[in-house]
């Protein structure tokens, strides 16, 4: 008989688990069994059961001893966050899967205590040089054990905090981050002698917080013990999200949203506290630490998606398609991520695969408006992979604009799903007239310019065209030099599309940091409109501007990924123009370009 690792919810089980209310949207009942299911088929169809723990480091800098009570804290803080982890998979139907803790024979965690080689003085909470420092002294410590801590989850305490009892101030210097997969992950977090799950519903001890102002000994303990518990969440592999509103009102706020700030108010009747969201439950439903399985758990995830469909309507997006993987899906996940916001409000939401790979799901209004959006969509497969995290290049992601009515435009992004169907065949040299015929005017456009040679041959100065509108790429150029792979018109170095923060160029200006274009205007022209970005996978930063006979006319913020900056400059009498893209950090990552660049005169 096999025995289930993580047996099934019966009828009378569901009752007791008190499960959370299902918005519309969100999958049915049914499709969470479905999805139960398919992990139960797998967990028990050749079983290979292990105990994933997390591995807790405590580290303390080359002169300093540990907090008072550290163990015993921490025993209490890992706890209350294990326990966060159960109730919410348990409310969401996924009983007695969570974190896993490795605990002395004295019922207290098991710490490896590393003595680091910084002193507290070279340690800042924004380096993550002091990051991988500290990490590297905790590897050793761990492989001295022989625990090869590189293939673990880790919780990395950095005893970095000063409290000043007298004055009753607080604050920090320590790394503060994670990341990480199903397969290992790494979280730094702070100890401090104010630590401890048993202050959560204290509100009558006031303390001065350097970060967070005058806040009670709870709110203390709800931002920093719901800062583990978030960060843990990273090195499981949850990326952030924001919940929706009806969500807000039910549940409270998303732990990996400003969870981490309202975790355990609860208990001070201060709100609804955190809430584990539905989409990262079903994730970590088959991640090893919670699952108990390690069944081919280095196989990488591959999964292709086809039959796209995004189709707006009052209440959000509709997505739909299929999808195909090297291990079964159990979910497919979406974020419609905002510019700005370093993703934190991002919405999301999941399906359920049906027959054939089949998947629908809504994603909620955005509370933002006039923003562009990137929509990333992920397969989560049963032995805990994903394709991708929504930070990687293998992410599946469209470009779209939310509205200044919030609602979402993904006119551009049906329109670059129509370019990826022909791309193929175009790239081979094989889609014929006829065939480019039957594409929208806006996918033939892009095309067109594709097959056009890339460079300036026989093209003509601005100072001498004809013609009240002139496309910029279409003109020759004075000087043009880019920091990496040339200069490129209407395309990117590898031959594709230019694609920016809200779709695909029709034309403009390969610009890679740092890069100059210069054209001669002759005074001919009055105004120049366009706009400047990072292109889709750059993540550097940069900075635009465009001079008109050595007289600065326009200069952008810096720009990172998903930023798009507009423009619309007089140029009338200018003879010289430039733009520039410089990078604000190094160059490495910095893909600017300029799109749909156009010279007017005599009126638009």
């Amino acid at each position: 008989m096999i025995r289930l690792l993580f047996p099934l919810l019966c009828l009378s089980t569901f009752a007791a688990a008190q499960l959370k209310e299902l918005l519309p949207g969100e999958p049915t009942r049914e499709d969470l069994g479905r999805a139960k299911g398919m992990l139960e088929k797998w967990e028990n169809d050749a079983p290979e059961e292990a105990r994933r723990v997390m591995r807790i480091c405590y580290w303390s800098p080359a002169d300093r001893e540990p907090q008072p009570e550290y163990r015993a804290r921490l025993t209490r803080v890992l706890k209350h966050v294990q326990d966060f982890y159960r109730r919410e998979m348990a409310s969401w139907g996924f009983p007695e899967r969570t974190i896993q803790l490795e605990l002395e024979t004295d019922g207290l965690l098991k710490l490896h205590v590393v003595q680091g080689r910084l002193k507290s003085e070279e340690c800042s909470e924004s380096d993550q040089k002091d990051g991988r420092e500290i990490k590297q002294d905790c590897l050793k410590v761990l492989r001295e054990t022989g625990i090869d801590g590189a293939q673990e989850t880790m919780v990395i305490f950095c005893n970095l905090a000063d409290w000043d009892s007298e004055k009753r101030t607080m604050g920090h210097h320590s790394p503060y981050y994670a990341s990480g997969d199903s397969a290992h992950g790494t979280a730094w977090q702070v100890d401090s002698p104010l630590l401890d799950a048993d202050s959560l519903a204290v509100k009558d001890q006031m303390i001065q917080d350097k970060q967070y102002g005058k806040i009670s000994l709870g709110k203390y303990n709800s931002i920093f013990i719901g800062g583990v518990c978030h960060e843990i969440g990273h090195a499981l592999g949850l990326p952030h999200c924001k919940e929706c509103a009806a969500a807000r009102r039910l549940r409270g706020t998303a732990l990996m949203g400003s969870g981490n700030r309202t975790y355990g108010e609860e208990l001070r009747g201060e709100g609804r506290g955190s809430f584990l969201s539905l989409s990262h439950a079903l994730k970590l439903a088959a991640h090893p630490q919670f699952s108990g399985s390690v069944k081919q758990m280095g196989t990488k995830a591959k999964a292709t998606f086809a039959g796209w469909k995004l189709e707006p309507r009052a209440e959000g997006l509709a997505v739909s398609g299929s999808v195909q993987a090297n291990l079964p899906v159990h979910a497919v996940l979406a974020y419609a991520d905002p510019a700005g916001g370093g993703d934190y409000d991002s919405q999301i939401a999941v399906a359920v695969p049906g027959e054939g790979g089949r998947f629908s799901l809504l994603l909620q209004r955005s509370e933002k408006k006039d923003t562009s959006v990137s929509l990333h969509v992920v397969a989560v497969c049963v032995n805990g992979a994903a394709t991708a995290s929504v930070w990687s290049e293998q992410a599946v992601t469209m470009n779209g604009r939310i509205t200044a009515e919030s609602a979402y435009d993904v006119s551009k992004a049906v329109q670059k799903m129509e370019l990826d169907a022909q791309w193929p065949a175009f790239s081979a040299g094989k889609l014929s007239e006829q065939e480019m015929a039957k594409l929208s005017p806006e996918v033939q456009g892009i095309l067109r310019r594709l097959r056009a040679a890339d460079n300036a041959k026989g093209k003509t100065s601005p100072a001498e065209a004809e013609g009240k509108v002139l496309v910029l790429s279409d003109a020759k150029p004075l000087h043009a030099e880019t920091g990496w792979a040339g200069v490129h018109f209407d395309r990117t170095p590898e031959g594709g599309p230019l694609q920016g923060p809200e779709g695909l160029f029709e034309q403009g200006l390969y610009a890679h940091a740092n890069s100059v274009y210069e054209y001669e205007l002759g005074g001919r022209w009055d105004s120049f409109t366009g706009s400047a970005c990072v292109l889709q996978g750059g993540f550097g930063k940069v900075e635009a501007t465009i001079w008109g006979d050595g007289r600065e006319l326009w200069k952008s913020k810096v720009l990172k990924a998903g930023d798009l900056a507009a423009f619309d400059v007089e140029v009338r009498g200018v003879k010289k123009l430039t733009l520039r893209i410089e990078g604000k950090d190094g160059i490495n990552g910095a893909w600017g370009a300029w799109g749909e660049t156009v010279l007017r005169r005599g009126g638009k």
